[in-house]
C-alpha cells in the first residue's frame, strides 16, 4: 500500500476516554481563577453565524434547534436523525440504525442539493457536493444551535442550496468552567463514550474547551459495522471589542460497506432482510476488510471586531484535510480493465484474477470568508450585511491493487488510474433589511458566485485530457415580513439559485454531451399566528426548476450512464406547523407537508439486452424520484415533573409518516418505496446537584411498533426476450412481459433501543 501523505490516526479506547474525563473533571469542576464577566453580547454566537443564518423576521421558512433541544434528543445517531422533526425531512441510514453513513432529503431534494455549513464554512464536498456526516462523528454534541432553512434560503457559502440549507453553530463561548462525560449503549452493539470540558473564561479573557468521542455499532444490516472517533478543540480570546476563536475538528471512520442495498428478491423474506452483498465476491466467508476508511480534519479561524457602535467585521479562514480509501475484493477481474496485459501460462492465456483494490481520495480544501455588518441609526433602521468567500479544492483520485491471486504482471505500487482535480469557488453578497415600521420590513439579498473547475475528462475525440469549465451565477432574493394584526404575521419570499454539475457529470462526458448548470426559482409565502399556549403557521412553496439534472438511463457519447438536464420540473406544496399546550404539563406539536413534485416531460432510455440498443419511453407530468406527496410528524410531550425541580421527568411520544416514493422519474408502481409510519418514545430524567451539577438520563425506544420499512433505494430497468436474469441476480424482478428491473433497497431497523447517561459538572 502506497501513502502519499503521512497518516496520523488518533483512536480513543473507552478506558482512555474515561481517564481523560476524570482528569478534566477534577480540573474544571471548580473555578481555577476568579472569573471575568463580559457583557452579554460577547457570549452570543459570533457574526460568522449571523451572516448565513435567517433571523427571526427573515421571510425564509426555517427551524431552529437550541442547545437545550439538541441535548434532549441527541444520543449517538447522526445529525439527519436529530433533524427528523423538521417539516419535509426524510432521513435514512445505510446501516439501518442511524450510525455510520446517514443522509436526508428535504422537500425531496437529495444531500447534494442541501447546503451545509459549520460556523458559516462549507461542509459539502466540493466535487460531489454531497454531505458525509460520518466524517465528523458526534458533531451535534458540539453544536450550540442548528438552523434548517427550507427552499433557496439566504445567501450562503459553497454549493447552491436547492432544497434547503443547514447551519451548525459551534462558536458559542462558555464563560463558566464545565465538564460533561457521557455514555450510550443500545441495540446492535451500540456503544458511545464522550468527554467534553471547558475552562470557562480565564484571566486574560481566554477560554479553552475540548471534546473526545468514540462510537461503535454493529449496524442493523449484516456486517454494517462502524468504528468512529472524533475530537473538537477550541480556543478563544474575548474582550469588549473583539473575539478571536480557533477550532480543530477531526474525525476518523471505518465503516463496513453497506451502500449496495438489499436485493429486491430478498425484501419480503424476514430471514434475508439484513443481507449485505458487500465482500461476498470472496469465496467462502465475506471479505473482512471491505471497508471505507477515511480521516477528515477541519481547522477554522474566526476573528470578529467591533469597528464602531454600529459596524462589525468578521474574518474567517478555514482548511480541511481529507484522505482515505475504500477497499474491495473483486473476483475474476479482467486484467485489461486495470490497464494490465494478459499473459501466457503454459498453453493457457491468463486474462483474469481475483484481486483487492483500494480507491483513494486525498484532498485539501481551504479559503476564507468575511462579513461586514452595518446598522446605521437612521430612518427605516436598515441593516446591511456585505459578505463573501473564496475557496480552493485540490483533490487526488487514484486506485491501487494491494493484492492479487495472480500478480506476476502487476508492478509494485501499481496505480491503475490517477485523476487530479482543482476547483475554485468565490462569491460575494449584499443583504439588506429595511424596517419601514415596527410591523413591516423588507429583505433584499443579492449574490454573485463564480466557479472554475479543472479536471481530467474526455474531449470531443474521446481522449482523456485536462479540461476546465468556468461558470458565473447571479442569485437574487427578496422578501417581506408584515405583522398585519396582533399575533398575526405574513411573509413572502422569492429567490433564484443556480447549481453546477458535479464531478461525475464532468469527468464522464465530453463537451458535446456535458450537462448544463441547474436553475431554480423559489416562491414562498406564509402566515404565522400564536398566543401564550399555542402557535401555528402555514407556508406555501413553488420551486420551479430549469435544467434539473436527473438520471434518465441514457448512455452518453463515452458510454457512461450520467445525469441529463430535464427542461421543466417543479415542486409545489404546503407546509403546516402547530403546537398547543393542552394542559400545563402536556404539549402537542406536529407538522405536515403536502406537495406535488413533477417532471413536465421526461424521456426514459431503457437498455434492450437483445439488440444492444436503447428504447425510448416518453412520460408527461410524472413524479420526481424520492419525492413523497405527503409527510407528517406529530409529538405529545408530558413534563411529568417540572424542569425546574430537583428531579425533572419528561416523556415524549412521536410518530412519523412518509408517503410513497418512486425510485426514478417514470412513476412506475413496480419500483417504489412504499409509504411507511414509525413511532418513537423518549424519556428524559434530570437529577440536579446530587452528583455534580446535573445527571441526565435519556432512554429511547425507536420504531416502537416494529414497522418494516425502507427509506432509500435504487433501480435500473431493461428489456429482454431472450434472457431472464432472476436466477443469476437477486436484484432482478420481472415487471411484466419482457421488462425487468434490478432494484436495491435500504431497510431500516425494527424496534430498537438506546440509553444515555450524562454527568455534568
Amino acid at each position: 500500500m502506497l501513502y502519499v501523505t503521512k497518516r496520523i490516526v488518533i483512536r480513543f479506547p473507552h478506558a482512555v476516554v474515561l481517564h481523560i474525563a476524570i482528569a478534566v473533571l477534577t480540573l474544571c469542576s471548580r473555578p481555577l481563577f476568579s472569573q471575568n464577566v463580559l457583557p452579554d453580547s460577547i457570549v452570543l454566537p459570533i457574526a460568522v453565524i449571523q451572516a448565513t443564518r435567517a433571523e427571526t423576521r427573515n421571510p425564509v421558512p426555517h427551524t431552529d434547534f437550541s442547545a437545550a433541544a439538541i441535548a434532549r434528543n441527541h444520543q449517538a445517531q447522526d445529525v439527519p436523525f436529530l433533524l427528523s422533526s423538521v417539516p419535509s425531512v426524510v432521513e435514512t441510514s445505510d446501516a439501518g440504525a442511524g450510525v455510520g453513513y446517514t443522509g436526508m432529503r428535504i422537500r425531496g431534494s437529495d444531500p447534494t442539493r442541501i447546503n451545509v455549513t459549520i460556523n458559516g464554512i462549507p461542509f459539502n464536498d466540493a466535487e460531489s457536493q454531497g454531505v458525509f456526516w460520518v466524517n465528523l462523528p458526534d458533531l451535534a454534541a458540539s453544536a450550540a444551535e442548528i438552523q434548517v432553512q427550507r427552499g433557496v434560503g439566504t445567501s450562503t457559502n459553497g454549493a447552491g442550496a436547492f432544497g434547503a440549507s443547514v447551519n451548525l453553530d459551534l462558536s458559542k463561548v462558555q464563560t463558566e468552567p464545565f465538564a460533561t462525560v457521557a455514555s450510550s449503549v443500545g441495540s446492535f452493539g451500540l456503544q458511545k463514550y464522550s468527554a467534553y470540558a471547558g475552562t470557562g473564561l480565564l484571566p486574560g479573557k481566554v477560554a479553552f474547551s475540548g471534546r473526545l468521542s468514540t462510537i461503535q455499532s454493529d449496524g442493523y444490516v449484516d456486517r454494517a459495522s462502524a468504528d468512529l472517533q472524533s475530537f473538537h478543540l477550541t480556543g478563544a480570546y474575548l474582550d469588549d471589542r473583539q473575539i478571536l476563536q480557533a477550532h480543530l475538528i477531526s474525525g476518523h471512520e471505518i465503516t463496513y460497506q453497506a451502500w449496495y442495498g438489499l436485493p429486491a428478491q430478498y425484501l419480503d423474506n424476514p430471514r434475508l432482510r439484513t443481507y449485505n452483498p458487500a465482500g461476498t465476491e470472496q469465496v467462502g466467508t465475506p471479505y473482512a476488510n471491505e471497508v471505507d476508511n477515511y480521516t477528515q480534519r477541519h481547522l477554522l479561524l474566526h476573528y470578529q471586531r467591533s469597528l464602531s457602535k454600529n459596524m462589525t467585521l468578521q474574518l474567517n479562514g478555514h482548511y480541511t484535510r481529507g484522505y482515505g480509501f475504500y477497499e474491495q475484493y473483486k473476483a475474476a477481474a479482467a486484467f485489461d480493465a486495470y490497464g494490465l496485459p494478459s499473459f501466457n501460462l503454459g498453453d493457457t492465456t491468463v486474462e483474469v484474477t481475483d484481486l483487492v483494490r483500494r480507491r483513494w481520495l486525498d484532498n485539501h480544501f481551504y479559503g476564507s470568508t468575511f462579513a461586514l455588518r452595518w446598522s446605521p441609526t437612521v430612518q427605516f433602521k436598515p441593516v446591511f450585511l456585505l459578505g463573501g468567500a473564496v475557496s480552493r479544492y485540490q483533490g487526488k483520485h487514484y486506485g491501487e491493487i494491494t493484492w492479487a491471486q495472480i500478480a506476476v504482471n502487476i508492478p509494485k505500487d501499481y496505480r491503475y488510474y490517477e485523476n487530479d482535480a482543482d476547483k475554485r469557488d468565490g462569491n460575494i453578497y449584499l443583504k439588506t433589511e429595511l424596517n419601514f415600521t415596527r410591523n413591516f420590513s423588507a429583505f433584499i439579498d443579492l449574490q454573485t458566485r463564480a466557479v472554475q473547475y479543472t479536471f481530467l475528462g474526455f474531449d470531443n475525440a474521446q481522449n482523456n485530457v485536462d479540461q476546465s469549465v468556468n461558470l458565473l451565477f447571479f442569485n437574487p432574493k427578496i422578501g417581506i415580513n408584515w405583522q398585519f394584526a396582533p399575533n398575526w404575521t405574513a411573509n413572502g419570499f422569492a429567490g433564484i439559485a443556480h447549481r453546477e454539475p458535479n464531478r461525475d457529470d464532468y469527468t464522464q462526458s465530453t463537451p458535446a454531451s456535458r450537462p448544463q448548470a441547474e436553475r431554480l426559482f423559489d416562491l414562498e409565502t406564509g402566515v404565522k399566528t400564536g398566543h401564550k399556549t399555542w402557535n401555528a403557521s402555514v407556508n406555501f412553496f413553488w420551486m420551479q426548476y430549469y435544467n434539473q439534472l436527473v438520471l434518465d438511463g441514457r448512455l452518453n457519447d463515452v458510454g457512461a450512464y450520467i445525469r441529463t438536464n430535464v427542461p421543466n420540473s417543479y415542486r409545489a406544496g404546503i407546509e403546516l406547523e402547530a403546537a398547543v399546550q393542552v394542559l400545563p404539563q402536556v404539549t402537542l406539536s406536529g407538522n405536515t407537508t403536502l406537495s406535488h413534485n413533477k417532471v413536465r416531460g421526461f424521456t426514459e432510455y431503457r437498455d434492450n439486452w437483445d439488440t444492444g440498443a436503447q428504447d425510448t419511453y416518453v412520460y408527461q407530468n410524472s413524479d420526481l424520484a424520492f419525492s413523497p406527496n405527503a409527510t407528517a410528524r406529530g409529538e405529545i410531550a408530558w413534563q411529568i415533573l417540572p424542569a425546574t425541580a430537583k428531579h425533572a421527568l419528561a416523556i415524549a411520544w412521536s410518530g412519523k409518516y412518509v408517503g410513497t416514493q418512486f425510485l426514478d422519474n417514470t412513476a412506475n408502481a413496480q419500483t417504489t418505496l412504499p409509504a411507511y409510519f414509525f413511532s418513537d418514545v423518549r424519556l428524559n430524567y434530570d437529577l440536579k446537584k446530587v452528583i455534580g451539577a446535573q445527571v441526565s438520563v435519556i432512554l429511547a425506544v425507536n420504531n416502537v411498533f416494529d414497522a418494516r420499512y425502507v427509506s432509500n433505494g435504487w433501480t435500473y430497468r431493461y428489456t429482454s426476450t431472450g434472457y431472464d436474469a432472476r436466477p443469476d441476480n437477486a436484484y432482478t424482478r420481472l415487471e411484466g412481459a419482457t421488462t425487468y428491473n434490478q432494484t436495491g433497497y435500504f431497510p431500516q431497523a425494527g424496534r430498537n433501543w438506546m440509553a444515555t447517561i450524562r454527568l455534568m459538572f
